[in-house]
């Protein structure tokens, strides 16, 4: 039962971190709701260039909630970037609070909660998808944008020279955020200063993690096209799959190259990485950077339309965790798999592959019996290092075995 429970805390507590963020976010719309001049009567304005300024009164407390609001949406999901993004809100929540309200005690203590709850919790967030992350940066960074003009906006009467319209707003909202400050226009209020500090920190942390996550493939894709050229994928079928860049790999990726067969590399290392693959192994190959026992990343590499899938990492229980991702996927899969260490041969056995390499039991057992002077013949060879018994492929797929 404890261990039923610590499994469930463990589950869901993610979750919790996202509704104390939510709740924060919550109280600030409460708050706006109940002042004076309120925020929502913007909605009702035809022309906003002859708005006037008052009607924008607590537009930056409304900003700071519709950002907690859309943060607590993707810590649900454990994103790393919502994690960073609330962290800075927060921090930035209770900066104003404690200046601007500070009898709303109940504000404060949930803040400085959440805060804590946030940090402790900081493992349980460490998923990255790019295509959700630039959506969720993009509208990120036009709220933060509209967060620094609408309070730039408020707190006009405390900038020299004054901030009286949106272009202005505008413009200083970008030199603030981009940390360039021309100097042009100075905040010489207490509450502008304030309000300034909180723009700064937004955009070292929201503003550059979200230029860099939208625009960033793009301009990485760009040089990279620009450098390389266009790069024409290989068509990935009747192919092997090899996992890993450990010698063993390397040397087989060199071999079945070779011999004309067509090779997709996985390895865990960056894309940046893969023109050293390709000069350690004298050649051009179809590499994809990920985890080897990922599904997702094993569908790319074209695994239910190969000959082969090598389980060729250094640490066995990745080698197992890839076979078991790949017969997941399709049962039919030929597999082949090295034990780096001789003592998890019972334990790779158990996930059934074709064939099992131990090149450490393998060379030891050859030693061994040379020193005893025992005969080894071609058989015995192939006993030892073929531990299954089987080929890979069925007798209809495999040439005539050699009488000798």
């Amino acid at each position: 039962m404890f261990k039923k429970i610590i499994n469930l805390w463990v589950s869901v507590r993610h979750n919790l971190v996202a509704i104390a963020v939510l709740l924060n976010g919550l109280l600030i719309f409460k708050t706006v709701y109940g002042m004076s001049g309120n925020v929502f009567e913007l909605f009702h304005i035809s022309n906003f260039s002859e708005a006037n300024i008052a009607s924008l009164t607590n537009a930056p407390w409304f900003m700071l909630g519709v950002f907690l609001v859309i943060n607590s949406i993707g810590l649900v999901f454990r994103a790393r970037i919502a994690w960073v993004m609330s962290l800075a809100l927060l921090v930035t929540t209770l900066l104003f609070t404690w200046h601007f309200l500070p009898d709303q005690q109940h504000s404060i203590n949930l803040c400085i909660a959440s805060l804590l709850f946030l940090i402790l919790l900081r493992k349980d967030f460490n998923r990255s998808s790019v295509t959700a992350g630039g959506i969720f940066s993009l509208i990120t960074f036009v709220i933060l944008v509209a967060y620094a003009t609408y309070g730039s906006l408020y707190f006009g009467d405390g900038f020299k020279p004054k901030i009286d319209n949106i272009m202005t707003a505008f413009y200083f909202s970008m030199v603030t955020m981009t940390t360039v400050g021309y100097g042009d226009i100075l905040p010489v209020s207490e509450a502008a200063r304030i309000f300034t500090i909180s723009v700064i920190i937004a955009g070292i942390t929201v503003f550059a993690t979200s230029v860099t996550t939208i625009f960033g493939p793009l301009i990485r894709g760009g040089l990279n096209k620009l450098v390389k050229g266009n790069k024409i994928p290989m068509k990935r079928e009747d192919h092997f799959i090899v996992c890993g860049t450990s010698m063993m790999a390397m040397n087989t990726i060199n071999q079945l190259h070779q011999r004309g067969l067509d090779v997709t590399i996985i390895t865990n290392r960056p894309e940046d990485e893969f023109p050293l693959i390709e000069q350690s192994l004298d050649g051009k190959f179809d590499i994809i950077s990920g985890d080897s026992s990922d599904s997702s990343v094993l569908k790319k590499a074209g695994i239910e339309n190969c000959r082969a899938i090598l389980a060729l990492a250094e640490n066995d229980a990745d080698n197992a965790f890839i076979l078991l991702s790949a017969r997941d996927i399709s049962a039919d899969v030929k597999t082949v798999v090295i034990v780096n260490d001789s003592k998890n041969i019972n334990k790779i056995k158990m996930v059934q592959p074709d064939i099992i390499l131990s090149p450490q039991l393998f060379g030891s057992e050859v030693l061994a019996r040379m020193l005893n002077g025992e005969e080894i013949d071609n058989k015995v060879l192939i006993s030892m290092l073929l531990n299954s018994g089987h080929g890979i492929f069925d007798k209809k797929d495999s040439a005539e075995p050699s009488p000798h």
